[in-house]
């Protein structure tokens, strides 16, 4: 029996995430370091450091799956994070349970989740000098299907969602939506819908739009072409830009890692490489043992960084790392409990989740977001001589703000 016949509703999630090259700001109105660093002071820690760990649990899921390896792998923890608590207004009984084990959200009540991306969502989206972000939410809902009006004012006003009746039978109902991403993508996803299954009866957007540049730019002049050594051993040929300068930097005998900042400081790229003698994979086993190894402040030093130009897509299906992760009964048509969002029977559930990125740097900047103080829990000797760190191997990056402690992407470049 199919599921048009059983009669039961789908909501797909659409999760949008967007790193872009850095380019001219617009003229928002800035607010301060220091009151940025205010605000985040009043964010709880818990929010962040539950989006922290459930990203790093599912990055984990997508480097250790077997057709994903040797490939770049890019996430928004902070976007996915969000978009799941949208849903996770509207679920009750074992769908609520799993989604706040699998989350991290099980001491917090439904109120605390809300109010503290409430909070994120407001800092994230006041730019300071040099970096401009936005992070954007909407609820795109099929013509006829009634909602709870709790559900629809929670998404509403804790996460500024824009909520709209479409007709999704409409041949142009896919082109509004796209119209949306565009827009809030800055351009740089111009479309993500090519049709609206029969079925689907909601679609939960979330875009999210950084471009930072970088505290101190790259002189393009400084650009030259080396070598980068891809896992198999080959090597290819990149755009290396290089520039020197005081950074916050960590060594010791398996990994360099180095802070780029972006702006004023206020967010950073942390590149962590590891040693010639080390790989990418033992990399990743310490990071998941402990990814708050990273998270402290690293010793201010003089020295020089070769980084290479790099441009990169991913997309990826996140039902089956989420299903692994135990988020299964959320996607189950006949155990989820979404009654918190629209009346049942029929049932609602989780019928897919797409994640994509698109990250460019260059000499300019970056896109990301997401930064604070990070704390490491070992230490590194140190350094009197300048060092020198060139990224021309596999390496793992993360987009920080250092004022919320969030990291806001995550992920690896096999192949620039």
């Amino acid at each position: 029996m199919s599921i048009i016949k059983k009669g039961r509703l789908l909501m797909v999630v659409f999760l949008l995430v967007m790193l872009v090259t850095a380019c001219s700001l617009t003229s928002a109105k800035l607010i301060s370091l220091e009151n940025r660093l205010e605000l985040a002071a009043e964010i709880d820690p818990r929010i962040v450091k539950s989006s922290n760990d459930f990203g790093m649990q599912l990055y984990q899921q997508l480097v250790q799956s077997k057709e994903k390896q040797q490939k770049n792998i890019m996430i928004s923890p902070i976007s996915i994070s969000m978009a799941l608590a949208m849903t996770y207004i509207g679920s009750n009984g074992e769908s609520q349970a799993s989604m706040a084990k699998t989350m991290g959200w099980r001491d917090m009540s439904l109120d605390e989740v809300n109010q503290g991306n409430k909070s994120l969502i407001s800092l994230l989206n006041q730019p300071s000098s040099g970096v401009q972000m936005s992070i954007a939410n909407s609820l795109w809902v099929r013509h006829g299907t009634s909602l709870h009006s709790d559900f629809t004012k929670a998404i509403q006003e804790d996460y500024y969602a824009k909520v709209t009746e479409l007709d999704f039978n409409d041949p142009e109902a896919p082109n509004t939506i796209n119209d949306w991403i565009n827009k809030n993508t800055n351009g740089k996803i111009p479309t993500l819908i090519e049709s609206i299954d029969p079925t689907e009866v909601l679609i939960l957007m979330n875009a999210v739009y950084f471009n930072g540049g970088w505290k101190k730019e790259f002189q393009q002049s400084a650009t030259k072409e080396e070598s980068f050594t891809l896992p198999d051993g080959s090597t290819k040929q990149v755009q290396m830009m290089a520039q020197t300068g005081t950074y916050e930097y960590l060594r010791d005998e398996e990994f360099q890692a180095i802070r780029l900042p972006y702006g004023e400081g206020q967010m950073d790229m942390l590149i962590i490489l590891p040693a010639e003698t080390s790989s990418l994979d033992d990399l990743h086993n310490k990071l998941w043992a402990d990814h708050n190894r990273w998270r402290q402040p690293f010793q201010q030093s003089q020295g020089e960084i070769k980084l290479p130009r790099f441009k990169v897509e991913y997309e990826q299906q996140l039902k089956e790392p989420l299903k692994s992760m135990g988020l299964t009964v959320p996607f189950d048509e006949v155990e989820a409990d979404f009654s918190g969002i629209a009346p049942a029977p029929p049932n609602l559930f989780i019928s897919a989740i797409t994640h994509k990125t698109i990250v460019e740097v260059n000499e300019k900047g970056t896109e990301a977001a997401a930064v604070t103080s990070v704390h490491m829990a070992q230490s590194s000797a140190p350094i009197d001589t300048p060092f020198q760190i060139t990224i021309n191997r596999p390496f793992f990056f993360a987009i920080e703000d250092r004022q919320t402690n969030a990291w806001l992407f995550v992920g690896s470049i096999v192949e620039p």
